[in-house]
């Protein structure tokens, strides 16, 4: 690929993000939630919900280990 085709490729994606932007910004808000509420039941269906949940849990009980242990070993 040469330095020109290059630029021009990244100059037409430029362009789609823009068209994609645009037709982002005229869709209305309720299609916006509907999409919105179809991805999060999508979610909850396969799961991932759950899992999520259960990361963020996990995490935070390392962070309460983490904490501890400073506070134990502090004078």
């Amino acid at each position: 690929m040469t330095k020109k085709e290059a630029r021009d490729y990244v100059k037409r994606w430029r362009l789609v993000d823009q068209v994609l932007d645009l037709e982002l910004r005229q869709t209305s808000i309720e299609t916006k939630f509907e999409k919105m509420d179809a991805a999060y039941r999508m979610a909850m269906g396969l799961g991932f919900l759950a899992k999520l949940r259960a990361l963020k849990q996990e995490t935070e009980d390392e962070v309460r280990q983490r904490w501890l242990q400073l506070q134990t070993t502090q004078p």
